[in-house]
């Protein structure tokens, strides 16, 4: 068994992880050419929160960028439930971030979209819905007779 101590620090470098991917200036410079920037905007409009027209337009490889915040929420619902071994409290958790990413992406010269944390959230639920089904198809062992 892992201990908890060490399935809690997965749970943060992972989200270390998420946070520096939503939050760099520019993803493509981070992949591509390493560096890391952030700039930082006192004063977001939050109303690109709510803009639902860009979905296909933000990023020329659109299905690429929403395939990795699906699988980026479902990693770390993952990792939440492997934690602290509560379904409930795993997808709040990783729907709270998933929405405070998403705000904080405002303010750092980022998109921010409803529709991020909607597909984010999809992720995390999914995970948890399939690992749910995983565990339940798991044979259990009969219990051993005592002689």
């Amino acid at each position: 068994m892992i201990p908890k101590r060490t399935r809690a620090a997965a749970v943060l470098v992972w989200a270390l992880v998420l946070l520096v991917f939503t939050g760099t200036e520019n993803l493509n410079n981070l992949l591509l050419h390493k560096q890391l920037v952030f700039v930082f905007n006192p004063e977001p409009d939050f109303a690109e929160f709510f803009n639902w027209t860009d979905v296909t337009r933000i990023h020329h490889v659109w299905v690429i960028v929403k395939l990795g915040h699906f699988i980026g929420f479902a990693i770390l619902d993952l990792l939440v439930f492997n934690w602290l071994r509560n379904r409930p409290a795993s997808l709040l958790i990783s729907i709270l971030f998933a929405l405070a990413t998403e705000i904080l992406q405002l303010y750092l010269n980022r998109d921010g979209r409803l529709y991020d944390v909607l597909i984010d959230s999809f992720g995390a639920l999914t995970a948890g819905l399939v690992s749910h089904a995983l565990f339940r198809l798991q044979p259990i062992s009969a219990p051993t007779k005592k002689q």
